[in-house]
Parts: structure tokens; C-alpha cells; sequence
């Protein structure tokens, strides 16, 4: 869609802090909802080299944010789902593990370090990168400019965020995502 040179707007919740202590349930599609990352076949994901690349992306998340903890995730043809976990990070005095004060709120193209959608950010880079130099394609745009996310707020949330995300392959036929 055309931006027209009209300002996009932040899809976050004002006043939620994205890099606070909690579950959250991320959805990240691709650009035209393209299937670059596989296909389903008899209700099982077979991901294609780029679909390998983030997958890999994806489990290296804590290597790169250590407070962020991965649970369920899949990665599908044209999208993933992934359940992230944000532990504690803030020592005695206010700061990170980086010794960075930990910020309250993060406002639309102002990056908070550790922040849900710093995390998702750096993600989609990565996983943009690897695939394009893999691949030798230049100016690839491979992800939809935002994702969805949503607070896990409960155990009920939870347990249901991560039924959908391990049956989301056998319910491929029914996704609204496929095209």
C-alpha cells in the first residue's frame, strides 16, 4: 500500500511498556503475504533455505537480548508466530544488564533497547540480511512494515497462544494468511 507521504502511525498500545517482565504472543507476516518460507504438507512445515534462515534467527533471539527467553514458535509459509518471554534485566540501580536506565515508555521510531519491538526489529533485519546475501538479492523487502503482538496476560492467554501457534500447521487449509 502507497504511503502518499502521510506519517505512519504506531500500531502499539499507548502507555503499554513493551520492555517490561512478561509473555508476549508476536506475529510477523511477509511482505504480500508471499510464502518465501516453506510450504505445509500434511499438516507439517517444510521450510524452504530461507525459511531455515529464520527459523535460525529466531532461536539466536537470546544470544543477542539474554532476558529474552524463547517459547513456542513456528515459522510458516508466509508468516511466524512466536510466544516470547521478557525475564527481570533491571539490576538494583534502575539499569539493564548494559548499564542503560531502563525506559518506561517507547514512543513510535524511538527505539527502547530490549523492547519487544526492538527485539522484532532486529529480527526482521537479521533475518532480511542473511537471506539477502544468501541469495544475492539486493533490495529485497521481505516483511510487512509492522507485526502484531499481544500481552500474554494470564495462563489461560498463554496456553491458548501456544495451542494456536503448535496447531497453526495442521490448520493451514483455514488460515486467513494463506493465500
Amino acid at each position: 500500500m502507497p504511503n502518499n507521504g502521510a506519517a505512519r502511525r504506531s500500531i502499539r498500545l499507548r502507555g503499554v511498556n513493551y520492555a517490561q517482565t512478561g509473555r508476549y504472543f508476536v506475529t510477523i507476516c511477509t511482505s504480500d503475504s508471499h510464502c518465501l518460507f516453506g510450504r505445509v504438507d500434511n499438516g507439517a512445515v517444510v521450510l524452504t533455505p530461507s525459511g531455515e534462515i529464520a527459523h535460525n534467527c529466531w532461536r539466536e533471539i537470546p544470544k543477542h537480548f539474554p532476558w529474552a527467553l524463547l517459547d513456542a514458535f513456528v515459522i510458516m509459509p508466509n508468516h511466524m508466530h512466536g510466544i516470547l518471554i521478557l525475564t527481570n534485566r533491571v539490576d538494583g540501580n534502575g539499569k539493564d544488564g548494559h548499564g542503560n536506565a531502563v525506559p518506561l515508555h517507547e514512543g513510535f521510531q524511538r527505539p527502547v533497547a530490549g523492547s519487544i519491538p526492538t527485539i522484532v526489529r532486529s529480527y526482521k533485519s537479521a533475518v532480511t540480511y542473511r537471506v539477502g546475501r544468501t541469495f544475492q538479492c539486493k533490495g529485497l523487502r521481505l516483511w510487512q512494515s509492522n507485526y502484531f503482538e499481544r500481552v500474554l496476560r494470564n495462563d489461560r492467554e498463554y496456553l491458548a497462544a501456544t495451542r494456536y501457534i503448535l496447531e497453526n500447521p495442521t490448520m493451514w487449509h483455514r488460515d486467513k494468511l494463506h493465500p
